[in-house]
């Protein structure tokens, strides 16, 4: 084992001068042993700081304070091997690395197990120039992920940009130009698309910019339907054009052809639903990096653009109404439906109460729109503090409020509508000192086995007729039979009203409300 001109030092601690001997002899040339005695207070370190071996027979490491053994378990830099006596009972490996020893050799010693001991040590040392230097490879892999996160990180700052605005066009003006610090961008174009209402086709969105002169708005109206079409698989059958950069002045704008063509799909949640088509310098070629980079930012864009146009769809169809905050006239058809199909599967008592606020025009007259406004929503608390959260109430149309009533049978609905209308005429809706109130008219229905959900309407709504001609501020109920009325209200109990109501079918004949809820 020549070492060369330096020969390797290794620490004998307390070795008889025969084992000394012995030791220094296997090793060979490249090696020197210094032996010290066991109450040595400075050992283990050779020239130049390199890793040292150190032999330490078995009574003189036992002989040794427990602070002493501290100390040499914590120097990494030397690998100790334990002398055993020959008569000394077999030590468990454990044990024998618990106490930082690489390997133990029991005596007699010989020059096998001398070399075999050495041995040991330089595999031990290969294993550590290999763990240092996978260790090195790990530092220059995160020094280069440090730098891609960096450049990342730099372009999320930039697109975050996009996720401050639920507006497509802004979000979509704003990519253009941070795009540009990533490769140079001449034109960018988008398509969006959703499914047709009706039939199989495609309704799209194209976003371009406004001043390019009619064939090169042609040109990329082409170019951006072919995209459409080839990602969806569907046919597009409605086309809605926006603009990217308003003006009135044409300029000559680079056509598809003019450069290389980026077609960049967006999708959220595994489904496509727009492409990005960049226009670059011809024969531009991307690096590795910079394609993550924009695959990266495709992505983030992508997740705006969507919810931009989610919130715009959900602005749109608002289920709300803004006033009131109550579900508006369409959530309450939808609520209808649905109830009403539920009604026929199982057989459940549906209910209905059309409510219209009495003379509220007076209101607006007298108070000012804002107190009419004050009322509708004060109508509108009052009614969700009334009913269960099962029951649905909804704006129905200006001053006319519906509430739908699953599991409630005609009977519990007169209550809860006579309820109502007590409440209301009691409370004061007034913001001011001058008092502000209000009372009600009320039409009850049930839904009858085989009847649909508008016929329900049409009951309430006749016997909300019948309320309103016979004096407001009262409940007027559709009896089972199509052509029974009854009423009730200021407190009475309900009864027949001969003379002063008419039937279901003479109602129909009246003169109905306008399309705003207004009654003559």
């Amino acid at each position: 084992m020549h070492r060369g001109e330096h020969p390797e030092i290794m620490w004998g601690l307390g070795l008889d001068p025969d084992s000394a001997t012995l030791i220094e002899e296997s090793a060979g040339p490249g090696f020197i042993l210094r032996n010290l005695p066991p109450d040595a207070l400075a050992w283990m370190r050779g020239q130049d700081g390199q890793s040292q071996m150190a032999w330490i027979p078995l009574d003189v490491w036992e002989g040794l304070s427990s602070s002493r053994r501290k100390a040499c378990r914590e120097v990494d830099t030397v690998r100790r091997v334990l002398i055993v006596p020959e008569n000394c009972e077999p030590l468990e490996t454990e044990q024998v690395l618990s106490e930082g020893f690489l390997t133990a050799v029991r005596t007699p010693l010989n020059r096998y197990k001398v070399r075999d001991a050495i041995l040991r040590l330089r595999e031990l040392d290969s294993l550590s120039a290999d763990l240092r230097r996978k260790t090195d490879e790990v530092v220059l892999e995160r020094e280069l992920l440090a730098r891609k996160s960096n450049h990342l990180s730099f372009l999320n700052r930039v697109l975050s940009r996009a996720s401050a605005s639920l507006d497509t066009g802004t979000i979509l003006s704003k990519a253009r130009t941070d795009l540009r610090h990533l490769l140079p961008v001449d034109v960018l174009c988008a398509v969006f698309w959703n499914r047709a209402e009706s039939g199989p086709g495609l309704d799209t969105e194209m976003y371009l910019h406004c001043r390019m002169t009619p064939p090169e708005h042609a040109a990329w109206e082409q170019v951006l339907k072919g995209s459409a079409e080839r990602l969806s698989g569907s046919v597009v059958t409605e086309v809605r054009q926006f603009c990217l950069t308003p003006g009135k002045a044409l300029r000559q704008t680079p056509g598809p052809d003019d450069g290389r063509l980026l077609m960049l799909p967006l999708a959220a949640g595994g489904e496509s639903f727009g492409c990005l088509a960049l226009l670059t310098q011809k024969g531009l070629r991307l690096a590795k990096d910079q394609v993550q980079t924009l695959n990266a930012a495709v992505n983030h864009l992508a997740l705006a653009l969507r919810n931009a146009l989610l919130y715009r769809q959900v602005k749109s169809m608002a289920d709300h109404d803004g006033l009131t905050k109550i579900a508006n006239r369409r959530r309450f058809e939808e609520r209808l439906d649905e109830e009403a199909q539920r009604h026929g599967r199982y057989e459940l008592p549906l209910s209905l109460i059309l409510l219209d606020l009495d003379h509220f025009k007076n209101i607006n007259d007298s108070h000012g729109h804002q107190a009419g406004d004050a009322v509708l929503k004060g109508v509108a608390l009052l009614l969700e503090e009334s009913l269960r959260s099962s029951d649905f109430p909804a704006r129905f149309g200006g001053e006319e409020f519906a509430v739908i009533l699953p599991h409630t049978s005609r009977e519990q609905a007169v209550l809860l509508a006579e309820r109502i209308r007590l409440r209301v005429s009691q409370r004061d809706f007034g913001q001011c000192e001058q008092p502000v109130r209000v009372t009600v008219s009320a039409g009850v229905a049930a839904l009858e086995p085989g009847t649909r959900g508008q016929e329900l309407v049409s009951l309430a709504d006749q016997a909300l007729y019948l309320a309103k001609n016979g004096g407001r501020n009262r409940v007027v109920v559709a009896g089972p039979e199509t052509g029974e009325q009854r009423l009730a209200g200021d407190g009475e109990q309900a009864e027949e009203r001969g003379g002063s109501e008419r039937s279901a079918p003479e109602a129909a004949a009246q003169p109905r409300r306008t399309s705003g809820g207004m009654r003559a």
